[in-house]
């Protein structure tokens, strides 16, 4: 434990030093050289890497690191790496695949971010890459989900490791949420560039700084004592440049702007463009609003503490009535919220939003994460919540095992919302990067699927399922491999 503690104390040290001294560099150009590790957009039947020429996306660039951490995670010995499955895995590849991550997330952070303003496109041209110049605030919430990894670096067999995994996160990690708070808010409210407030800007907003909120609530909780924990609170202000007091402030502000904005009858919020909403912005909006109650809970007076349960009340209210349109194959992109309940706005189902939408719903410090210390609301207030999760994950992984795969069994790219049928039958980085994001982190949420380490003692159906499950992330996670090897 004490060489833990000082592990961590240098960490926080370095990170600080390395933290201030990309915050005050000078804003970089506009031009950018061609990036050290190279993401497709998609991937072909054969596995050719294909390129939408000129353009890079940060999207496929910030998924494609999301499915390498989702691997290398759970590639422990009691998952995919367990002797049921691939025990190779364990720790030797496990660690490799950590590593990658590393050097695509430094890749990222070079390429993309210009001090926290994360560059959506970048276009090919003679003299180099050239910023879209448009920023697209979607990208936030599930860009700083890349905390996964810092928080779970322990999991890897090797001390440098998980030292590189602490220290060398802090930057790209941090500055997503530091630049929403210090840009792109003001008064409890999201903004876009030019200024508008919508629906997609409040809940790409309040989606992307959760990083920050959390960071706060796994410093206080108790089982963050032997990792974010060991950080002084001195430490950790400097490393997020808000505090407590700080993160109360904003979530009572957005709190004030929410009110105002609750349409009861149809039980979601209308900031000015309707009650019409993106289904990746409703997952958005859940996952920001879980960390404002639970930190307002945890950290504020008597008047927080029942902001927070209205805030909850609300968020449940928001999953419920979106969640009536859950067919096998998923939900609309779009989603009208009316005083008789949700109708689809969109024929269609975009599997990356989905995806996003499951993984918003059950990956990292979600809706239906209750712990220790925390508000535990859903405990306290709507356990008849539990089995809806649940049933929603199952679900959603035989639709996506039915429904999503092709003849090669490859993901697709959409479907119809009316029937299941293809759409698009693209395989695309991002959605495959989602694909086994959210897999990997629902899977064992309901009774369809089970870890490695259980198959001998579920029912023979579930160690099957469980299997092909496994070969399809894995098959997808090669094709990733050999794409940006290209």
């Amino acid at each position: 434990m004490e060489k833990k503690k000082l592990l961590v104390l240098i960490i926080t040290a370095l990170s600080i030093i390395i933290f201030t001294s990309g915050c005050t560099t000078e804003e970089s150009s506009e031009q950018a050289d061609k990036p050290q590790i190279m993401v497709p957009n998609a991937i072909a039947s054969d596995g050719e890497a294909l390129f939408d020429t000129p353009n890079l996306y940060m999207n496929d660039f910030s998924n494609a690191l999301h499915a390498i951490f989702m691997v290398a995670g759970n590639s422990r010995a009691s998952e995919y790496g367990h002797d049921n499955y691939r025990p190779e895995l364990y720790p030797d590849e496990m660690n490799r695949w950590a590593g990658e991550w590393l050097d695509l997330m430094h890749s990222n952070d070079q390429f993309f971010n210009k001090n926290g303003r994360f560059v959506n496109r970048y276009v090919e041209g003679p003299g180099g890459y050239e910023s879209s110049g448009g920023l697209d605030l979607s990208i936030y919430p599930h860009l700083v989900y890349a905390y996964h990894m810092h928080h779970r670096g322990d999991r890897f067999d090797d001390p440098l490791l998980f030292e590189r995994l602490s220290r060398e996160t802090t930057v790209y990690i941090t500055m997503p949420g530091r630049y929403l708070l210090s840009e792109r808010f003001i008064g409890g409210r999201f903004s876009h560039e030019d200024g508008s407030v919508d629906h997609r800007s409040m809940a790409y907003g309040l989606g992307g700084i959760h990083g920050h909120g959390y960071a706060w609530i796994v410093w206080a909780k108790p089982d963050g004592e032997d990792n974010m924990g060991l950080i002084t609170e001195e430490a950790m202000e400097a490393w997020l440049d808000y505090s407590i007091d700080d993160m109360l402030q904003t979530y009572r502000m957005i709190g004030s702007v929410l009110n105002d904005a609750w349409r009861e009858e149809a039980s979601v919020y209308d900031f000015g463009d309707g009650t019409t909403w993106q289904l990746d912005a409703i997952g958005a909006m859940i996952r920001g609003k879980k960390v404002m109650y639970d930190a307002l809970y945890m950290f504020g007076d008597d008047t927080d503490k029942e902001l927070a349960r209205t805030t909850f009340e609300r968020t449940a209210k928001l999953f419920e009535t979106a969640i009536e349109l859950i067919k096998p194959w998923g939900l609309p992109g779009r989603i009208e919220f009316t005083p008789d309940g949700a109708v689809a706005a969109s024929a269609e189902v975009n599997l990356y939003d989905w995806y996003q939408f499951l993984n918003h719903l059950g990956g990292g410090f979600s809706f239906d994460r209750e712990r220790e210390g925390t508000s535990q609301m859903i405990n306290r207030y709507r356990a008849s919540l539990g089995p809806v999760f649940s049933k929603m994950y199952d679900d959603g992984l035989l639709g996506a095992l039915e429904f999503h795969l092709n003849e090669q069994n490859r993901i697709v790219s959409v479907v119809s919302y009316e029937d299941g049928s293809v759409l698009d039958n693209r395989l695309t980085v991002s959605t495959l990067g989602m694909f086994i994001t959210a897999a990997g982190n629902i899977y064992t949420s309901g009774e369809s699927f089970a870890r490695a380490d259980e198959w001998d003692n579920v029912p023979s159906d579930v160690a099957e399922r469980s299997r092909f499950l496994y070969d399809i992330k894995f098959d997808h996670f090669g094709l990733l491999e050999t794409a940006i090897n290209q």
